[in-house]
This record gives C-alpha cells, sequence and structure tokens, in this order.
C-alpha cells in the first residue's frame, strides 16, 4: 500500500486504502491491543469471528471471511481468489458491482487495478531481461540516450532496477499530475528532466510512479512495442487472461469501443451518502497504475508466481526471472499506511515490484492500490505457494488488507498470537481521517490583497507548461497544460489560495502568489514550483 497522504492520490494510498453473515465459531476472548497510542479491544465488533490462527484455510473459509468483511467495511462489491500449494482454489465475487444497479460482482468482474499495476510491469521487465533485450543494470540512456535527470549523475546510470524499487530519487507520490494534463508520453519524458531529486541517487526509497511511467517507456524501447502491448504479449496472453488491459479501454463510461459490461465502478461517499463516482483513469501512467482486470484472471498472475513461472504446463517465465522480482532490493522504514501484521519488527523492502516483509518466519510480497473510489491487493508466500487477490469497490477500504490479515492468520498463524483484525479497524479509521481531513481555516485569514482578476493569465514552468487562471463568475479557476484540466483555486488566507484538482480524494494544496514592486501578480508556486506569468503579446501578434 502507499505510503503518503499525497498519494491520493493514488491511494488513496488513493489507497494508497468495505448482509453480514456470521461465521461459525468462537470468538477469541477480548484482549487489548495498542496501536500507535490507541487503546483497542478484540470484541465480537471488530474481530474475526472464528479466529483461530494456524486452523488453516479453505475455499469455504475464504467465502466467509470475504462476506464478513463486506459487511464490517460497508463495501457495495469484492472479488477475492485463493491460492494453495500453486493452484487457485477459489475465485469469487461478492456483492454488487454497481450500487445503483445492484448488478452483481463475479470472479470475472473487471476492476481498475491502480498501483496493483506495477507488478505487471516489473513481471514484463523481468521477461525482456530474460529475452536479453535490456539488463536489469543497465543504463537507461544506453537505450534513450536523449534522456535526461536533474541530478546529471542519477541521468546517466539509472536503470530498470532503480526505477522498479523507487532509488532513483523521485520525490514520493509526485507527478501523477501529468495523467491529465494532456502531454503525449514523448514530452513527460523530456518534462521529467526538470523533476528535482527528494534524495540522493540509491539512497533511500521513495515512492514513485514517475519511476514506473519510465520503467514502461524504457520496456517499450527494449522491446519495440507500446508498453500495454508488450504487458499483453509477454504476460496476458500467454496467461489467457482475456480479461487484463488498460483500464481506459476496458472500463471508461462503459459506451466506448472495447468496454467492457461486467466492470465494477468506483464508490465513494460524497455529501454523506455512499455513491458511483466518476473513475480516475491513466492516460499516460499506465505502467504505474493504469491497468484493469478480473480476480479470475489475477488469480492465474498469482498462481504463476507462486509455480516459479510455469503454469499449466507452459513456461511464461523463468526461475531465475521470477527469483528476481521476489528479491528484496532496499529497505524502507513502514510508513503510516501499512497496515499489520506489516510493523516495525516484520521489516520492509522493496523489490522489483513488490513490497517485501516477514510473518512467522515466512517471507511475504505484497502489493496493494488505490484509485478513487477503488482498493486492489495482491499478497504471495513464495516457499508456501499461496497467494490472495483482493480487489475493492469502495473508496479508501481497508477491506483488502483486512481479508489478506485474515487468511494469513488462520493459515499460518501460531497459537495464542492476537487476532489482527482490531489494529486494522483502528488503523484504517486513522488513516481515512488523516487522509481526508480538511484544513482549518486560520484564525484570522486575510482577504486577496487585489482583486480577483489580477491573478488571471497564463502562466509557466519548464516542468508543468502553461496554465491559465481564468475568473469566472466572480471566481477563479487553473486550466492546466493542452488539455486544460480544471482546477477550483480558492482565496485562503491573503496571497495564498487552495487550489483543489477533481476527484473524491483530492486535497487542496497551497499556492501562494508574488507581486512585483508595482502590485502586478507575476507568479505562484505549486508544490515548490515556480510558474512565472508570461508576456503579454505585443500588438499584432498572433
Amino acid at each position: 500500500m502507499a505510503r503518503h497522504p499525497g498519494r491520493s492520490a493514488r491511494l488513496a494510498v488513493g489507497i494508497l486504502l468495505l448482509a453480514a453473515v456470521a461465521i461459525a465459531g468462537a470468538l477469541v476472548p477480548a484482549a487489548a491491543e495498542t496501536v500507535r497510542g490507541v487503546e483497542v479491544e478484540a470484541e465480537a465488533k471488530g474481530g474475526l469471528p472464528g479466529y483461530a490462527p494456524g486452523s488453516g484455510v479453505d475455499a469455504a473459509a475464504a467465502r466467509r471471511i470475504s462476506r464478513w468483511a463486506l459487511a464490517e467495511y460497508g463495501v457495495p462489491g469484492a472479488a477475492v481468489a485463493l491460492v494453495q500449494d500453486g493452484r487457485v482454489v477459489l475465485a469469487e465475487g461478492f456483492g454488487v458491482r454497481d450500487q445503483s444497479t445492484g448488478a452483481p460482482t463475479t470472479a470475472d468482474t473487471v476492476f481498475q487495478l491502480a498501483s496493483v499495476s506495477k507488478t505487471f510491469t516489473a513481471a514484463t521487465v523481468a521477461a525482456l531481461v530474460e529475452r536479453k533485450r535490456l539488463g536489469w543494470e543497465q543504463p537507461m540512456v544506453a537505450l534513450l540516450p536523449a534522456f535526461r535527470l536533474a541530478d546529471a549523475y542519477a541521468g546517466r546510470w539509472v536503470n530498470a532496477r532503480d526505477l522498479l524499487t523507487h532509488r532513483a530519487g523521485f520525490p514520493a507520490f509526485f507527478g501523477d499530475l501529468f495523467d491529465h494534463l494532456g502531454y503525449n508520453r514523448v514530452d513527460v519524458l523530456r518534462r521529467i528532466r526538470y523533476v528535482q531529486p527528494a534524495t540522493s541517487f540509491r539512497d533511500r526509497p521513495a515512492y514513485s510512479n514517475i519511476g514506473f511511467f519510465l520503467a514502461g517507456e524504457l520496456a517499450a524501447k527494449a522491446g519495440g512495442l507500446p508498453f500495454a502491448e508488450l504487458a499483453r504479449s509477454l504476460i496476458f496472453t500467454p496467461l489467457a487472461m482475456t480479461r487484463t488491459g488498460i483500464a481506459r479501454s476496458l472500463i471508461g463510461d462503459g459506451a466506448g469501443p472495447g468496454a467492457l459490461e461486467d466492470v465494477s465502478r468506483s464508490h465513494a461517499v460524497v455529501n454523506g451518502r455512499l455513491q458511483v463516482v466518476p473513475p480516475n483513469l491513466s492516460a499516460l501512467f499506465i505502467a504505474a497504475g493504469g491497468f484493469a482486470s478480473s480476480a479470475s484472471d489475477l488469480s492465474r498472475f498469482v498462481a504463476l508466481l507462486t509455480r516459479g513461472g510455469e503454469l499449466d504446463g507452459r513456461r511464461v517465465l523463468s526461475e531465475v526471472a521470477v527469483k528476481e522480482l521476489f528479491e528484496p532490493v532496499i529497505a524502507e522504514e513502514p510508513g503510516f499506511a501499512e497496515f499489520p501484521p506489516i510493523d516495525a519488527n516484520s521489516g520492509f523492502d522493496y523489490s522489483p515490484g513488490w513490497g517485501v516483509y516477514h510473518y512467522n518466519g515466512l517471507k511475504v510480497l505484497e502489493k496493494g492500490g488505490a484509485l478513487d473510489g477503488v482498493r486492489t491487493l495482491l499478497l504471495l508466500l513464495p516457499q508456501k505457494r499461496f497467494g490472495v487477490v483482493v480487489l475493492a469497490n469502495r473508496n479508501l477500504t481497508a477491506l483488502p488488507e483486512a481479508v489478506r490479515a485474515a487468511l494469513l492468520q488462520q493459515a499460518f498463524g501460531r497459537p495464542g498470537e492476537a487476532d489482527l483484525q482490531p489494529q486494522i479497524r483502528v488503523r484504517s479509521r486513522q488513516l481515512e481521517g488523516m487522509l481526508l481531513a480538511v484544513a482549518p481555516r486560520p484564525a484570522n485569514p486575510k482577504p486577496p490583497a487585489r482583486p480577483l482578476a489580477a491573478y488571471a493569465g497564463s502562466f509557466s514552468n519548464d516542468l508543468f507548461g502553461r496554465w491559465t487562471i481564468a475568473e469566472q463568475g466572480g471566481a477563479l479557476e487553473v486550466l492546466a497544460g493542452p488539455a486544460r484540466y480544471r482546477a477550483a483555486l480558492t482565496p485562503w488566507n491573503g496571497e495564498t489560495f487552495h487550489l483543489l484538482w477533481p476527484g473524491v480524494i483530492s486535497s487542496p494544496v497551497e499556492v501562494p502568489f508574488q507581486a512585483d514592486r508595482s502590485g502586478r501578480v507575476v507568479s505562484f508556486d505549486y508544490l515548490g514550483y515556480r510558474f512565472s506569468r508570461e508576456a503579454a503579446p505585443g500588438p499584432g501578434a498572433p
């Protein structure tokens, strides 16, 4: 799962982040647990019914857990798959895929994958390395000689392994806006040289969708096809994943060519009511979060990985390639958005496309994702040939983490260990409150120092390009990039305004304006990047 509130974000974790069905079995006695200073009780309301760590799981148990979680987290619909001993034992839908129609969720219902897409990006790169079209340590400039980064040393040496493990130095959770500004891939690839690094190259990781976009561009150059076509030819088609592809095409608004009918709609609470909301569909960052798939298709991918790259007698990835995907590359501190059993004692590392931690001595690989109105998660225990797929259609829900923890504990828990569900429930509430919190108004806010029309005009920045600020009906709006992507711009405190992009998990960004000595507004700052007013065209200019 994502580890920063800015990921909308794209969890936001956007999570980076859910009819009750009773599950037979006795509840464990209430036990106090402390989660970051919050004491919680493992009682019937928050604990897993029938909790019995290490007792084992089967398809029936997975169904009961899924139905319980659906009710517990108030999620319209979810799809879950379970892989044991390298075989798919369950792929099933629960609840509804669209609350407005009541259409049921099935194993074949297609969900946006959000950042779970990154696991396919890593697998596609591994397949290219296996075919000797690309090297894990091969500098990106060897294939894309015009590529540059703000840090010249990083630009010279950055490679696929760096990009797929978040160690290229990019700022965390930055750059998703390019999916909406209307630039093409070539232009974004050029503009990335203006992204200021947040850390030294390979010093420490910072979760980066920009890095995965670049990995997709590198793969496309190496493979001679657009990235999504490469993923289809190297991974999806060999695995007969017929309901997997670009989310914008498969889901869209439901009316475009190639759009499917059995798709999950995004849901979020808006104005106090849970309802269908527009999907946040990727245009450029496909390799970071732009695929869609079903539990049935994903179960085949998970089974493949638990079996070392072979499925149904066909080898799709070599054992060496799979081992590379599972090998930790750089350590990270578990962040505020990680859910138990990830904690200070579990360890947390990045391998290409995955997060890696340990549970009861077992190596666990996990990748979560979030976009507006959807949460997703894949989990693997390679040494047990065990895997889990969870897809859910509610904004910021912790249902995926709850289901995967329940299956983990039932399958591999130790007698006497605490049920993780109360901790996950509390963590979920903390995280949702943090991500959706509205900043309090300043105690004595000042009005803007000049009429709103004085802030209007065209401003430009090397990274983001031209943004136009326009006054409409007594209010300001931003029209960003060639797409003229629209954001509200409202007074906040004096010369500082709040900019709010569309989306149910967008948060306001403070935008301070600057004026010259004459009082003319000449610039503004957005996330530390200075936009300067463009000179007005002279008389007779076209």
